[in-house]
């Protein structure tokens, strides 16, 4: 079977007040948006390396490491674009480690729901954010306080830094945590699909799963990336 066609470009682009130059490869034929997730969590780094350079010019360290898993507590959106791309990932595990990850996800969901933190109806992004954090919920990926999954961790995980005290960002409402400006590219995956539900949490992955769409919209990979340029409102750089 001929190998899939891919085509590759340059991006030149102005984030924010950040230059950013970075390759994308994606496939040329008509794919589902989850196929370019890989090219998205490129671009994100890219953008986020950015900042980081733009931090050391002013002295500043990134305090985040290895085994600080405080924030892999916080609530995690992702947007069905990412969640297929994750669902994908859970099933090329080995049997007994997915097994254990299907049993994570159902306890998280389990006090989601039983918090009623499950409906986002009504509710501000921030009070949904604060409701579960308090309930101490750990991301089902979180093994001995590091990512699991660390290569294809959500978009959104890969823009929060900080440069305060580790210590700090177990505080119930994260006084004196001091993030990073990333800009927030990760948004864009929430609109590259038409739907209602733009974003759940990535607690809540194994019953997104139990009714998910099963039908996308086709594109091929340069116009994903183009739609996905457009909802973070890039300029050529």
């Amino acid at each position: 079977m001929a190998a899939e066609a891919h085509s590759t470009a340059t991006l030149r682009l102005t984030v924010g007040d950040l230059r950013v130059v970075h390759p994308v490869t994606v496939p040329s034929g008509s794919v589902r948006a989850s196929a370019v997730v890989p090219a998205l969590q490129g671009l994100v780094n890219a953008v986020v390396g950015a900042a980081e350079t733009k931090l050391a010019e002013t002295g500043a360290e990134i305090s985040c490491r290895k085994g600080c898993g405080a924030c892999c507590r916080q609530l995690v959106p992702v947007s069905r674009t990412e969640a297929e791309r994750l669902l994908g990932v859970i099933e090329a595990m080995p049997a007994k480690r997915r097994r254990a990850l299907e049993e994570r996800f159902a306890a998280a969901a389990t006090a989601i729901k039983a918090a009623g933190l499950d409906a986002k109806a009504g509710r501000a992004d921030r009070e949904l954010s604060v409701g579960y954090f308090a309930l101490g919920i750990p991301c089902p990926f979180l093994e001995e306080e590091s990512c699991s999954i660390h290569p294809e961790r959500p978009l959104v995980c890969r823009e929060y830094l900080v440069t305060s005290p580790a210590e700090l960002c177990a505080g119930p409402q994260q006084e004196g945590v001091t993030p990073v400006p990333v800009p927030k590219v990760s948004l864009a995956a929430r609109g590259l699909q038409d739907d209602q539900e733009s974003w759940f949490p990535l607690a809540m992955l194994m019953d997104w799963a139990k009714t998910r769409p099963r039908h996308g919209v086709k594109r091929t990979g340069p116009e994903w990336i183009q739609k996905f340029l457009k909802g973070i409102g890039s300029r050529p750089g």
